[in-house]
């Protein structure tokens, strides 16, 4: 038998989310994935009510807080769209929506979805205000960013990355960075 570490765990959760839903996301199913037995994965959790949390703060951290904090490291209002563009085409579309249809039936979920996507929405408007939108504006343009986010990833399935980019960047089209319009290239 294989071995498998917690971040295995969680990242397989990810997938299975992604390809079968909250519904197929079962010891069973993780411990089949990875090649393993279900002692190791009580070695790691103590039941599913544990892995549920470890897999919503796995997902908090490394699918936003972390992604956030990078973009915050980007002083340059150019370079910073860029990269935020970057990590939206890079989220894990379909679990993020299997996490979201999750959330309309277990509060735990719906609180974690909640929170990161007032981080997400925060930090847009934060960096759309640094390149000189005003503020209501700039909230206004991150909460029109998010749903066209969110929506794709209800929408799709798989998400069509190439029309998540275009929509994204039409919407910011008109961004004003430091004087000069932003004009993103379209693919």
């Amino acid at each position: 038998m294989a071995r498998a570490n917690r971040s295995a765990y969680l990242e397989s959760a990810l997938r299975v989310l992604a390809e079968d839903g909250s519904e197929g996301l079962t010891i069973a199913e993780l411990c089949c994935r990875l090649g393993v037995t279900k002692g190791s994965f009580y070695h790691h959790f103590s039941g599913m009510p544990e892995f549920v949390t470890a897999l919503l703060e796995f997902w908090e951290d490394q699918r936003s807080q972390r992604l956030i904090a990078a973009s915050e490291a980007e002083s340059d209002p150019q370079a910073r769209f860029a990269l935020l563009m970057d990590v939206a085409m890079g989220l894990p579309h379909e679990a993020e929506a299997a996490l979201r249809a999750w959330g309309r039936s277990n509060a735990e979920v719906r609180a974690v979805v909640e929170r990161v996507d007032e981080a997400r929405e925060k930090h847009l408007a934060d960096s759309m205000r640094l390149v000189g939108l005003p503020e209501e504006r700039a909230r206004v343009r991150a909460r029109m960013a998010m749903a066209v986010l969110v929506g794709t990833q209800q929408r799709e399935n798989p998400v069509n990355i190439d029309g998540l980019r275009a929509m994204l960047e039409e919407l910011n089209a008109d961004v004003s960075v430091n004087g000069a319009i932003y004009r993103p290239t379209i693919p």
